[in-house]
């Protein structure tokens, strides 16, 4: 956050005491003019003051020295500004630093239990505010520190957790508000009760949970392989609890703080770039959010359904969980009998459910924790608290389980209890294994010998597959053809389960799309034409050779395909979590896209197409750009995805006409929908819409609103013209911090979508809107104003929409 200094005049009545080992003492009588600090650490933080909102409220704090935009760390007088008054920072003769308006009234104070003869205050390399002894020998015995106290922020080396000695908690709590730092609905803290766990709460309400401590990381978080320029620490014992993160490159600047809206995040300064780099945030996605498969369900993202109950469990409510709606959980298909010889279900790769009503050893060995389980009735599941070294120590679990997630190959192994019938007996369960083991080690062997074979004769079979259906390549120059891997389709059928409904994250006009794992431990999306698709022989080709030419961030990155009898498959790199409308129309997990992000959305795609219009090798229209066909990585960055309905164009080409029209409705432009005309405006038209659509939350095709009968487009142009923009964006993301920019994307979108193609802007013109703060122009109405009714029948008998938004194709153009 960028903070701005108030003019003010600042007597600092504190010992005087010499710079030492790189730290600064605060100074005696000190002036603090505009843009100065009151004192400086040899680091990279300063102590000031810094004013806030519209009217003036002052504060001290602490922030990052050479940072632009969000910096402040630390605020003293976070609940009791100073308001048209000056303040005086001083250090008492009973060792407290205190905070005092022009009127001497105390808006701040520290608490220090014990006072001394020469009190001294500094600010340290660290960012941490201390008054310690000057005479005291150990430079770290401190009598205060703001460490203890943390706002929003956790730096390197400040603790966070609780010290049972002394009753301090240390936990990190959300400013209000951009420009409130008052303390917020949400904070993150360590919940002490079974095996401890950090917790964000909105108000007292769960909202999302770390899991324990495994040795490497806490059990719900993806980031298991450490930072080499970072130390992790967790400590937990009979006098304290905390976790800690050093830096072993002291060169990085950067810093953990709950934001706002919830979001825990990890930052670092980018001096490149000048601005701040997120690399982790949490929560990631809608299976973050605390229990939302309710006990005994597990969620899977990238599953449809997300949940699923545990083996030996229904659904308490199946009418609701048929829904969506799923927090009533699960309940046992048929009674549990504790008498009898009950066996275990692994679950790999998962986060731990919630430790609090749970029982742990730090010694036993994963056998003893099991036999330790097996001996209470009540005891329901197991897992290895320690995974570091082959795994230490025993987690059991009573009477529930709670906040269970499938993760990306990261997680931890769950041993779940069920009776002998569902668990088919330990003794059977080694067999299987034994035997699977043995076939797996035949099949992998089998398969390197295939591979070495089909590496001599696998350059052609895509030209030869497509010359033997008749069909024609798209660029006739073979070795670049040769470039695409093909892959065997026993290999794919593997990687898939064979296709499981488990395994299927999608469906679109080509067909379904599964998530893949090959043995190499790669995640893949695999993409199986469809016999009843409308797309065939001519999208396939167009996407296997097409997108293999195309290499861009913002471009999802196709790995390569299978051909094999009718079967025709594309294998694409996997995105975690899905694709933009799955989360931006998903009232569960549209929270999760908070303003930032979703500029960050629309500027990827943008970059993503300018490359496709200007810079690729090949001009490219994609022809069917939608929220559908824009998929998200783990770190919510867009990938535009799709290339079966996409057409090059050469240097001297600016427009072309078809009688095919495709696309899907909501996206596709009048010119072409109308009269077969598509151009790179085409898809400026439908970036658009998608633009709309993130601002607003909510879908162009189907839109409906109680007062008219406009599209979103039109809904959105009237409130353009009525100088009420801002009505329209979603609730969720309208803070008056980004209202400016919210703004300028609203016009940038409804100057993509005009009417006359000619009159929208080119995607390299729309980049530098983006980016810049240069004046727009006004736009005109936009294309298809009024949400028409469209017939499910053409007369010519083409369906001619979908509830699902699949492709839809004309074949002939008016």
């Amino acid at each position: 956050m960028k903070a701005t200094y108030s003019h003010v005049l600042l007597w600092l009545l504190l010992s005087v005491v010499t710079t030492c080992g790189g730290r600064d003492t605060i100074s005696v009588t000190q002036s603090v003019g505009e843009g100065e600090s009151l004192v400086s650490s040899g680091g990279d933080f300063e102590l000031g003051f810094f004013t806030l909102g519209s009217d003036g409220r002052k504060y001290i704090g602490i922030w990052f020295k050479k940072v632009q935009g969000r910096n402040v760390v630390w605020v003293a007088n976070r609940e009791r500004p100073l308001v048209n008054s000056f303040g005086d920072l001083q250090l008492t003769n009973t060792s407290l630093l205190v905070l005092v308006n022009s009127t001497g009234s105390v808006m701040w104070s520290t608490n220090s239990s014990r006072s001394v003869q020469s009190p001294i205050a500094q600010l340290l390399d660290s960012g941490n505010l201390v008054v310690r002894d000057e005479n005291d020998n150990n430079p770290d015995n401190y009598l205060w520190q703001s460490f203890d106290y943390p706002c929003d922020s956790q730096l390197p080396g400040m603790k966070l957790g609780r010290n049972f000695v002394t009753g301090v908690d240390r936990y990190l709590t959300s400013w209000k508000s951009y420009d409130d730092p008052s303390p917020g609905s949400y904070t993150y803290r360590f919940n002490p009760q079974g095996y401890p766990q950090p917790i964000l709460y909105r108000d007292s309400v769960e909202q999302y949970r770390d899991g324990p401590w495994n040795g490497f990381w806490f059990s719900g978080n993806s980031l298991l392989n450490p930072n080499p320029s970072e130390l992790y620490q967790f400590v937990f014992n009979q006098r304290e609890l905390y976790y800690v993160y050093e830096l072993i490159n002291f060169s990085l600047v950067t810093n953990r703080f709950l934001n706002t809206l919830g979001s825990l995040q990890r930052v670092e300064w980018n001096n490149r770039k000048q601005g701040w780099d997120t690399y982790l945030s949490k929560p990631t996605d809608s299976c973050d959010m605390y229990a939302l498969c309710g006990s005994y369900g597990i969620c899977n993202n990238v599953n449809f359904p997300r949940c699923q109950c545990v083996k030996g469990f229904v659904p308490k409510s199946p009418i609701d969980w048929n829904d969506g709606v799923c927090s009533d959980g699960c309940v046992l298909s048929t009674p549990f009998n504790c008498s009898i010889n009950n066996g275990f279900i692994k679950y790999s790769n998962v986060k731990l459910p919630d430790t609090r009503s749970s029982w742990y050893n730090t010694t036993m060995t994963l056998e003893e924790c099991k036999n330790k389980c097996l001996k209470k009735c009540s005891c329901v599941a197991y897992a290895n608290l320690d995974v570091t070294d082959g795994g230490t120590g025993c987690l059991l679990w009573f009477d529930n389980l709670i906040d269970v997630r499938v993760l990306s190959g990261v997680g931890q192994d769950l041993y779940v209890r069920v009776s002998s019938s569902g668990s088919g007996g330990d003794g059977k369960i080694r067999i299987w294994v034994a035997v699977g083991s043995s076939l797996l080690l035949i099949v992998i062997l089998s398969c390197v010998v295939i591979f070495i074979r089909w590496r001599k004769w696998r350059p052609n079979i895509v030209e030869k597959y497509f010359a033997s259906r008749g069909g024609s390549g798209i660029n006739k120059n073979k070795k670049e053809e040769k470039e695409l891997p093909i892959y065997p389709f026993n290999v794919i059928t593997r990687a898939t389960n064979y296709f499981s409904l488990s395994n299927k994250v999608g469906e679109g006009g080509f067909g379904c799309v599964y998530k893949g794992v090959l043995n190499d431990g790669q995640e893949i999306a695999v993409k199986r034409l469809s016999k009843n698709s409308k797309q065939g022989l001519d999208e396939f080709k167009n996407e296997a050779l097409f997108i293999a030419k195309l290499q861009h961030r913002n471009l999802v990155r196709l790995i390569g395909c299978c051909v094999k009898a009718e079967e025709q498959i594309l294998i694409y790199e996997y995105m975690p979590n899905n694709s933009l409308d799955r989360v931006l129309f998903d009232k569960t997990s549209s929270g999760l896209l908070d303003w930032p992000k979703r500029f960050e959305i629309i500027n990827g795609i943008a970059r993503g197409l300018l490359y496709l219009h200007q810079d690729s090798r090949l001009r490219i229209v994609h022809r069917d750009l939608k929220a559908s066909n824009v998929l998200l990585d783990k770190e919510m960055n867009p990938k535009i995805s799709d290339f079966g309905m996409a057409r090059s164009f050469t240097e001297s080409e600016d427009e072309a006409k078809t009688k095919r029209v495709v696309g899907t409705y909501g996206y596709m432009p009048p010119e072409y929908t109308i009269d077969g005309l598509f151009s790179v405006k085409s898809d400026v038209y439908s970036f658009g819409v998608i633009v709309l659509e993130i601002v607003c939350g909510k879908k162009n095709r189907g839109f409906n609103h109680p007062d008219h009968h406009h599209s979103l487009l039109g809904h959105a142009w009237m409130h353009f013209k009525d100088g009420a923009t801002l009505d329209i964006v979603d609730e969720s993301i309208l803070k008056m911090s980004y209202a400016s920019e919210i703004q300028r994307s609203i016009q940038i979108g409804l100057l993509c979508v005009q009417q006359n193609p000619e009159d929208r802007p080119s995607m390299s013109q729309v980049s530098v809107m983006l980016s810049g703060d240069t004046e727009l122009a006004i736009p005109t109405e936009p294309g298809f104003f009024v949400q028409r009714y469209m017939p499910q029948e053409s007369h010519s008998g083409a369906t001619q929409s979908s509830s699902n938004e699949v492709t839809v194709t004309l074949l002939s153009g008016r």
